[in-house]
């Protein structure tokens, strides 16, 4: 596992333990503080990459959604509307 620390986020990088398909694919799984970040939906926060993600890109991603207000509102919002 990896974990990448920017400001009070902390993002910890792994296997998507839901992948049954086995594709490879990495789950980012976020923190505010010492708690789990929630999605609007009140379970803790989890963004998906595929397996060709490269490591650089998931990092873009951890330094973006900490830094960027705007983006991280348009992250929950996709993600809330993404099971509907």
């Amino acid at each position: 596992m990896t974990q990448h620390q920017f400001g009070d986020f902390r993002f910890e990088v792994g296997p998507d333990e839901a992948d049954h398909a086995e594709a490879g694919r990495f789950a980012v799984l976020v923190f505010q503080g010492n708690a789990p970040f929630l999605d609007m939906h009140g379970a803790p926060l989890r963004k998906i990459f595929p397996a060709k993600a490269s490591p650089a890109r998931i990092e873009q991603f951890c330094r973006r959604f900490a830094s960027d207000d705007a983006f991280r509102t348009g992250t929950l919002l996709k993600h809330a509307f993404a099971c509907c």
